[in-house]
């Protein structure tokens, strides 16, 4: 059900194609196996983990937007055709039909689906339409800094902690140039965030507004070269994701993604099997209603990465399941990162 199909028409079409993404993706998982097996793995996935969480707990729009599996897969779209269109190119172009061309057949990304995400990033600052200069009857798609640096600070909360793998593990260029162009920009460089014992969770008001407004940091113009590297493994990328189907199932769901976070996270910190997770509490770390919250809890259950023993989420055991499939999931993450040259 979770698996992003593209037609090969739109395939051959497009400059930012990958071919054969399920090969590619069954290559990076086998890299992904080998790279779960190095003794600074559990570490590394503990960085990651920490640093997600304090990055999106208690901020809803970016959580939404970024976490959401339809969503991250649109916006990571368009960040990649953005990065790679020419202006003298007009079939470059990124507009509303060629993203939506783009992604025809994915099930987690309909058209009016598209078109109605492109309508929520432009109502919160991080898409802009405008008329093209060089023919007034087309109007572009522009991602804005806001997008740009929303993006630039999930993927430094993700490609810092993996550099800690060092010259252990080859990385490629493009990830060495991510980390580079990070420091430089004075971006705060978090690879060590989720490491320290003693380190406390990001300070975060359930109160505040749902659709936060804080700005997470400012992309440089090198961001756009990530994804330009990142453009022809697109398909791949998508293909890996897909090869998570029972994560990527709760991913898809708002505030699903988080919950298998904040899960990993108590179940870290408390050293031990059993977390108290109340769904009041997830609901205000993840900005959806309590019985949403509960029904995510459920689905959890029900895939078998975790057992209820109290009503409300106040005793949950956190299972090995849980514990395998986000290691499998992490491992292929971060070996897809470091392959992009």
């Amino acid at each position: 059900m979770n698996a992003l199909v593209l037609r090969p028409e739109s395939l051959a079409a497009d400059a930012v194609t990958a071919g054969n993404g399920s090969a590619a993706a069954a290559r990076h998982a086998l890299a992904g196996a080998a790279l779960r097996a190095h003794p600074d793995f559990p570490a590394v996935r503990d960085a990651a983990v920490a640093n997600l969480v304090q990055l999106f707990r208690g901020d809803y729009l970016l959580g939404r937007l970024l976490l959401e599996e339809g969503r991250y897969i649109t916006i990571q779209t368009i960040l990649s055709l953005a990065a790679c269109q020419q202006a003298e190119e007009r079939s470059s172009w990124l507009t509303l039909g060629r993203l939506q061309t783009r992604l025809a057949g994915s099930e987690l990304a309909s058209r009016n689906r598209i078109e109605a995400l492109v309508a929520i990033l432009e109502r919160y600052g991080y898409l802009e339409r405008r008329k093209a200069e060089e023919d007034m009857r087309i109007t572009l798609l522009l991602p804005t800094a806001r997008l740009w640096g929303a993006d630039a600070v999930l993927m430094e909360a993700l490609a810092g902690p993996v550099a800690r793998f060092g010259d252990a593990v080859p990385q490629g260029s493009a990830h060495r140039g991510l980390l580079a162009r990070a420091r430089q920009a004075g971006q705060p460089h978090i690879e060590d965030a989720g490491l320290a014992a003693e380190a406390a969770p990001a300070a975060f008001d359930p109160q505040t507004p749902a659709w936060s407004s804080r700005d997470l940091a400012i992309a440089g113009a090198g961001h756009r070269s990530w994804h330009r590297a990142v453009a022809p493994e697109l398909d791949a990328y998508f293909a890996l994701r897909a090869r998570h189907a029972e994560l990527q199932g709760i991913a898809s769901r708002d505030g699903g993604y988080l919950t298998l976070l904040l899960l990993l996270w108590e179940a870290g910190h408390s050293a031990s099997a059993h977390v108290s997770l109340p769904f009041e509490l997830l609901s205000s770390h993840t900005g959806v209603s309590r019985t949403h919250a509960r029904l995510l809890i459920e689905q959890a259950e029900a895939c078998g990465f975790i057992r209820l023993h109290a009503r409300g989420g106040r005793d949950i055991e956190v299972c090995d399941r849980l514990h395998e499939a986000m290691d499998t999931w992490f491992a292929d993450l971060m070996a897809f990162i470091l392959a992009v040259d």
